[in-house]
């Protein structure tokens, strides 16, 4: 079932949201955090899904090495883990969106995305 022209929120590419990582299994990421939209509108408006990269202030092993992107928010603090890409049904996530990435900041996780996909 797609979403309704009614929905509050449909996620966006660059948008900072909070979203509900559980249930989870395993050492996947629980509890409910910030994360950055990396699918547009568009995928989350045909399919209720959204991919979205968590956001962390752990990690410190991957932000020696240059693999985490720092978020600069004025609400969200912490540091984009593309690694860590996750799709959820947005709706049945409890998303709420919280701010917007600026370019140069998204672009920057868009570079390591590539990095993990593209040969």
């Amino acid at each position: 079932m797609t979403p309704s022209l009614n929905d509050p929120y449909v996620p966006k590419k660059q948008d900072i949201v909070y979203i509900d990582f559980d249930p989870s299994a395993g050492r996947e990421i629980n509890k409910r955090r910030p994360a950055v939209v990396v699918s547009n509108q568009l995928y989350s408006q045909k399919t209720g899904f959204v991919a979205v990269c968590p956001i962390t202030n752990g990690a410190k092993h991957l932000l020696d090495r240059g693999l985490l992107v720092p978020v600069d928010s004025k609400i969200v603090t912490g540091y984009v883990n593309p690694f860590r890409l996750h799709t959820f049904d947005y709706r049945k996530r409890n998303i709420q969106k919280a701010d917007f990435m600026d370019t140069a900041t998204f672009q920057k996780v868009v570079q390591l995305y590539r990095y993990i996909f593209d040969e």
